[in-house]
């Protein structure tokens, strides 16, 4: 059974999609001045970039589903 993305999550998903949209722009746009080494300079800035928005958008979707499951023990504790 497949669990669904709640707001925040989606929101997570949202802002990584546009930092990695951001990341490829930058790092073509910058790799246009080293025409004669871009694919190097591309592989070199860009999966780094990706990389680190990835990893660290899966922690925050992660601790964000953590962290619902905690509030509604909580609740269910406190009722």
């Amino acid at each position: 059974m497949k669990k669904s993305l709640n707001y925040r999550q989606k929101i997570v998903v949202v802002i990584m999609d546009l930092m990695l949209l951001a990341e490829l722009t930058g790092c073509i746009y910058i790799g246009q001045k080293y025409q004669e080494d871009l694919t190097g300079f591309f592989l070199r800035s860009f999966i780094p970039l990706a990389l680190i928005t990835v990893v660290a958008s899966r922690i925050l979707i992660r601790k964000m589903d953590r962290r619902e499951v905690m509030e509604a023990e909580s609740v269910a504790v406190n009722s």
